[in-house]
This record gives C-alpha cells, structure tokens and sequence, in this order.
C-alpha cells in the first residue's frame, strides 16, 4: 500500500522548502511558496525553526547568516509581519563560535567550535559581514542589543570579525560599546585580541574603557600583547592603558614574554612604568619561551634574550641584580640555572642545556600555579618521545601532569597522551615499568572523581555537554589504561607493592559509566567500543579477555546494566552478532571474555529492555554452547523469573529494597508489572519450574503473586547470606 502524507508531514515539507529558498537565496521561490498563503501559514512557515547540520533557526536567520539580500529583503518587505526580527536559533560558523569565546592562555579557555546559540538575525548578519543586511534589518527595527545564551551582542560579532563598517553602523544606532559578554569579555578585548587595529581605535575614540578587566583580571591590553600585536598594544598604551595584573599575577609584558611575543616584549619594557628587574625577567622569560615554545621554537633568540637579561643584571651603572635561581627540580635532569655570563655563554653550542634552562627559568618566573607553565614542558617530552627517549618524555610528562593536577586544571588530553605512548612503548618493545603506570592510573581515577563532582555541581560558567564529553573521554582513557597495565600484570616480574597499587586503582575506576550506562567492563567486551588510533590501536583493542579479567578482579561489577538494561554478557554476545564481516577474527576473543564473566557469576538469565537474555543472544554464535553450560537451576533466579513471566504487580515496601534491582534484571517492566523473555522461560520451563515447585512441594500451577512475593523474600534473604547463590 501506498503510503500517505498527513497534514504535518505537508506542512513539515512545505516548511523545509521555505527554509532551503531562503537560506540558499532563491528569492522568487520563497515568495512564490508564500504567496496567497493566510497569515496563520506564513506565520507557522517563517517563525518555526528548521533543523539541519546542526543548525536551528528560521528562514530569516538562515538567509541572514549566509548573505541572502534579496531573501531578506522579501521577507522584511513583503511578509512583516507577521516574520519575527527577535526569534534565536543556533547557526553554524566555519571557525569560532563568537559567542562562546573567551580568552585562553590567561586562565579562561578558548573553545575552537562551530555553533552559536540565541543568534538573531542580525547577530548573524554581523557576525558574517553583511553590512546590506545589517541595515535593513536596524531599519526595520532589529534590537541592535540583543544577545546571545552566552551574552554576546551583534556589535560584539562585527568586532570579532573586524568589520569597521558594520561596527560603525551598529554603534550609531544605539549599540552599547560597553557591553560584554557572561566572562566579561569587551568589544574592545575581542578586537585588540584579533588585531583589529582600526576597530580599537575606533572603540577608544568612541570611549570604550581601555582598563575594563573580563572574569580573569585581565584586560585589552593582555589580550593584544600576549597576541603579539604591536601596533594595538601601542594604540591602547596611547589611550593611557595601564599594565595591570590578571587573576595569575601575570602583567601584559609577562603574557607577551611567555609567548615569545618580542616586539611587544620591547615595546612594553621600555614603559617608564616598568622596573629595571621586571625588564630583566622579561626578556629571561622570552628566551626561555622561544627555548621551548612549539610555534615559536628558536634557539638564536633563546641565546639572544637570556644572554641579554644576564648583561643587565651585571650593568654596573645600575648596580648589580644577582640572580636567585629555584631549587632544582627533577623532571628538568635537576637543571641549575645559569647566574653569571660566562656560564649562559657555554650555553651556546649545547642545545639540551638551552631546553633545560629555559623550562628551569619559566618554572622560576611564572610559578607552578601558572596555567600556561607545563605547555612548553609537555612539547618538550613530546620531542624526546619523537626521539624513542621514553624516559625523559615521561619524566616530564608526569611533571606537566601534576603541575595540572594540582592547579585544578583540565588533564583529559595528558592522559590520553600517557596511553598513547605506554602503547607505543608496548608495541615497538620497550620496557615499560609497571609504576609510570600506576602513577596515570591514579591521576585518572582522581580526574573521574573531579569530574563527577564537577557534572554533580556545575559552576554556572560550566558547559555541560563539554563537561560530559571530557568525562566520557577520561572514561574510555581509563580503558585504555587498563588494557596497558593488563598487560604489563601478565609479567611474573612486578613487585607486590606496585601490583596492589594498580589494582587499588583501578577499584576506584569501578563506577566509572559514560551517559549510555556503560561501565568498563562493558567497554572491555565490546567490539564497537572505539579506540584511538594514534599508537593506542596497537596494543589496546577489544573485546578483550586479559583487561576483562583484570577488571572483574578490581571489584567492576560482572552484572552492572547499562541504560538498555544489557549486562557486560549481553554486549560481549550481541556486538558479536553486529558485526558478521568480523567474527572469524573475534571468535576467541568473545569466548574469552564470556568465559570470564560466566566464571564471575554473571546471570544468562538477565533481560534487557527488549525482553533478550545473553542465551538469546548467543544463538548461533561461538559462545552459545558456553552460555548453555551455565544454565544451571538457581532458586532465586528462577523464583524472580516466574514472577516476571505472570505479571505479577508488587508494591515497593512488600519486597526488600536490596531486592529490587535482582527483580529488575530478570524481567522488563511492562505495563502489567514485570515480564520475562518467552525464549529463555521456554527452554527453563521443565527444568527450572519443576525444580522449585518440587522444593516447595506444591503444584507448579498453583503459585499465586503473593506466595510468589514470600518466597522470594525469604530465599533471597538466605542467598544473600550465601546459602543458595
């Protein structure tokens, strides 16, 4: 039979046409699809959002966004209203979302992302230039103020793209120059970061305040220095900018040094303003930055500046200004810093020497709590790892990791960086010792800690579905992990001490779920869980029997249910079956790890959320026959099985609370209370009914709800104790 559209579906497709006309500026099409239309239909077709891509919004936003005039100006003349100036959407940009930057290197991260949420039309029309656009849409009275969810304004978005024109035009009209975004960023801040000169001294010209701070203490001046921009850094500096400290201490002329910004450097420590010391630390700071720095690497200049910083220490029209360099610091080969010229100058030929001292000199300057501090040390062991020097690469890679750790900083990427090379340590034959190890898998566990607490209590300038997604990504790191120290535990070599570590840690990964429900033992057996290719992929690959096991030993729980209500037995035989173009290759690996879960006591007779057992499950698999195997007459479980199979409704207080959850897995919720899998009930039903209504010596037929409820009560009390389970 043919199938026939509904009125919503017509409504639904005339809709999306109107959309795609619009967007795609097909003039004449969107006002033909809108002719004669009553003013209820053009109001339910241009003020409905569309969904597509990712993308949200009305066809006015849509045309807006991508500089359909024509588009715009027959919706604005020809059908308004009733089309709505003010209605948001979420819009797609090709590199930043612009209402959700926020500055990164001085305590704020910057997010590289792709939607913007709460955009007008006009913010759009801002944001993507289109100053044609802009106009109409102020002329037919557009709020030149309205924000996005996160506070950013169409002026904002014109800054950031650096459209003097549009930002004019905008300011003319009533735009607030002062307004800023949820961390107190400034259209000031966002064009001296971006360089924007002529927008800046417009905005300065126009009376923006050039001191405002945002959320972190800082202030356009940070913004442009540590960018590098010399000629904002100048304009601010002639409007009377202060050189001010940030929440980390930190003054512009430091921001610029640490990221190796030389021209600013000068500029700023010639600043009467300035001290003789400040001065020196700077240009230390720059040489030791550009000793380190991934973009910036320059040894030359390394010399040039940590030479030059040692020269005005020993000036001597100035007096003398000795260094007092820090105690050495292990990660760094227990580097002491130079304190005189002669020794900077044997610096010159040795390249290790000139790394050593610019991270000793960075750690001295800016302090371990300094958020930018352990970036030059993580590209340093990234170096040494380039160079198979595995020992220095974690040597300071566990310094990087602490030093995050300690400052409450996110380490979802340093961990991931440890399995990855614990992996290609593992794959090309090097000797891993069981102890970097456990040193990663404890700081995973205390992340997961972390950040549970932070998705429990978030802070109101938290992103939640970026918290959830940094949390999944230390989950499946976690696995990872596991997968490595499974296989270094395999060595009759590790000393006790270091093995119960690792097992203790790996305890305190036990609850660890992502948002589907999923432990890590679910992970462990599960063909589709993906794995990150960068050397990972070498050694950690699943379903796998050695991390299972280890897992199950460490206390995960071997019957622990995801959303789908799928035990680790259930995943481990259905991806089996998901995958046919696989299953030669994975028909030892699914029997090893069901072999495992059956020898932990893991239920055969547990039921999802679509009424399958892993008997079921199993059917026609390499498995089948072991699952068949364990079938062997539990009281309890087949007590909560005849429960399910008759529907039997219960109130909460007449069973255990402890017992709910042992009911719940043996049978599916349903509107007449609780039911079983039909298959799994078929092939106990002689074997299982027969064995309990022989034990309580009545006919099978004869049990009622309530005779049913004491029983179980009663024998679940005493397999709780051990007696029958």
């Amino acid at each position: 039979m043919e199938d026939k559209l509904t009125l919503d579906d017509i409504s639904s497709t005339l809709r999306e046409r109107v959309f795609f006309a619009a967007r795609d500026g097909m003039s004449l099409t969107l006002y033909a699809l809108l002719y004669e239309k009553n003013t209820d239909d053009i109001d339910d077709l241009l003020n409905s959002d569309v969904c597509c891509d990712g993308v949200k919004c009305t066809p006015l936003i849509a045309a807006s966004r991508h500089g359909r005039e024509g588009a715009v100006r027959i919706l604005l003349e020809k059908f308004r209203p009733p089309v709505r100036l003010e209605t948001e959407g979420t819009v797609k940009f090709d590199e930043y979302v612009i209402e959700d930057y926020h500055h990164g290197a001085l305590g704020y991260a910057s997010r590289t992302a792709y939607y913007a949420r709460g955009a007008t039309a006009l913010w759009c029309a801002a944001g993507a230039g289109h100053l044609g656009i802009v106009k109409r849409l102020v002329r037919a009275g557009a709020n030149v103020n309205h924000a996005t969810k996160t506070l950013s304004t169409p002026l904002r978005a014109a800054c950031f793209d650096g459209r003097l024109d549009i930002v004019k035009y905008l300011v003319r009209h009533g735009a607030d120059i002062h307004k800023a975004n949820k961390y107190n960023n400034t259209c000031l801040m966002i064009a001296a970061y971006k360089g924007h000169l002529d927008v800046v001294q417009f905005l300065l010209d126009s009376g923006a305040r050039v001191d405002e701070r945002a959320l972190c203490g800082a202030t356009a001046l940070h913004f442009a220095s540590e960018c590098g921009h010399a000629a904002v850094v100048c304009a601010l500096i002639d409007h009377n900018a202060k050189i001010l400290t940030n929440e980390n201490g930190m003054t512009p002329l430091q921001c610029a040094a640490e990221r190796a910004r030389a021209s600013v450097v000068e500029i700023l420590a010639a600043r009467p303003e300035v001290s003789r010391a400040q001065s020196i630390e700077a240009y230390e700071l720059l040489g030791a930055s550009f000793a380190n720095d991934k973009e910036y690497y320059c040894l030359r200049m390394a010399y040039t500046y940590l030479h030059r910083a040692m020269a005005m220490r020993y000036d001597t029209r100035y007096g003398l200004l000795l260094k007092k360099p820090a105690d050495p610091i292990p990660a760094y080969d227990n580097w002491r810093e130079s304190t005189t010229l002669e020794e900077v100058e044997r610096l010159h030929s040795n390249a290790h020497a000139l790394h050593m001292e610019g991270l000793a000199v960075r750690e001295r300057i800016l302090g371990r709590a300094c958020p930018d501090l352990p970036h030059p040390v993580v590209f340093r062991g990234a170096v040494f790892a380039d160079e198979a020097r595995f020992d220095r690469c974690l040597a300071l890679w566990r310094h990087a990791l602490a030093l995050r750790h300690q400052n409450q900083v996110s380490v979802v990427k340093d961990l991931l960086r440890f399995a990855q090379v614990f992996s290609q340590m593992i794959h090309i034959g090097i000797e891993l010792p069981l102890s970097q190890v456990c040193y990663v898998l404890e700081a995973c566990a205390e992340e997961l800690r972390r950040g549970t607490k932070r998705l429990e209590k978030p802070q109101v300038n938290h992103d939640l579905d970026a918290l959830t997604e940094e949390y999944e990504s230390n989950v499946r790191t976690a696995l990872y992990l596991v997968a490595v120290a499974a296989r270094l535990l395999e060595n009759s070599g590790n000393d006790e001490e270091t093995t119960s570590a690792v097992r203790r840690a790996i305890f305190r990964l036990r609850n660890a779920r992502l948002r589907s429900g999923q432990t890590l033992l679910h992970l462990a057996v599960d063909r589709r869980t993906p794995v990150d290719d960068f050397h990972t992929s070498d050694v950690c690959q699943f379903p796998c029997m050695r991390t299972s096991r280890l897992l199950l030993e460490c206390g995960v729980e071997v019957d622990a249910s995801d959303d789908s209500r799928r035990t680790p037995l259930h995943v481990a035989l259905i991806s089996y079956q998901l995958i046919p173009d696989e299953r030669e290759l994975l028909r030892e690996a699914v029997c090893g790890c069901v072999c495992e879960l059956l020898s932990r006591g893991a239920h055969v007779d547990a039921v999802d959320a679509a009424g399958i057992t892993p008997l079921v499950a199993a059917i026609g698999g390499p498995a089948e026959a072991l699952v068949r195997s364990a079938l062997s007459p539990r009281l309890c479980c087949l007590a909560a099985a005849a429960l399910a199979r008759h529907g039997a409704a219960y109130a909460p207080d007449q069973v255990p609370r402890d017992l709910h959850a042992f009911l719940a897995m043996h049978g599916v919720h349903s509107e007449n209370g609780y039911r079983v899998d039909t298959h799994y009930e078929e092939s106990l039903k002689s074997q299982r009914c027969a064995s309990l209504a022989a034990q309580l010596k009545l006919p099978y037929t004869s049990f009622s709800a309530g005779l049913f409820l004491s029983t179980i009560h009663i024998i679940m009390r005493n397999a709780m104790l051990g007696q029958l389970m």
